[in-house]
């Protein structure tokens, strides 16, 4: 299933993380046009919702491509968002090379969100 337009690409500097809740998501598929390839490539997204306060501007979502990232995301989202949890994703490295983590903050993390290099 095709993930509804518009696409807001998820993407980090390297040592970059973000710091957010998840209220809901969905998987799907999406045709990108990075600058490797111009002329667009099939790839497999998640799009996370969070709250509008994690995220000052619309859409209220960021769709995650990283194929690293996204088996582990998939499995520790029905929990982050059942269990009203934060998540960490840090990433090293620069694309197509990069690396993420995915961390579930303990249950005592109250915030704030962020997104950036600190």
């Amino acid at each position: 299933m095709a993930v509804s337009s518009p696409m807001e690409i998820f993407d980090l500097a390297s040592g970059g993380e973000l710091v957010t809740r998840v209220t809901s998501w969905e998987q799907g598929r999406a045709t990108i046009k990075p600058a490797r390839a111009p002329q667009g490539v099939e790839v497999d997204v998640v799009r996370i919702h969070v709250p509008p306060e994690d995220k000052p501007h619309v859409p209220s979502y960021w769709d995650l491509t990283a194929t690293r990232l996204l088996p582990t995301l998939v499995a520790a989202l029905p929990a982050v968002v059942a269990g009203k949890r934060w998540i960490r994703i840090h990433k090293e490295g620069i694309a197509p090379r990069a690396r993420f983590s995915l961390e579930v903050l303990p249950p005592t993390f109250t915030g704030p969100a962020f997104v950036g290099v600190r």
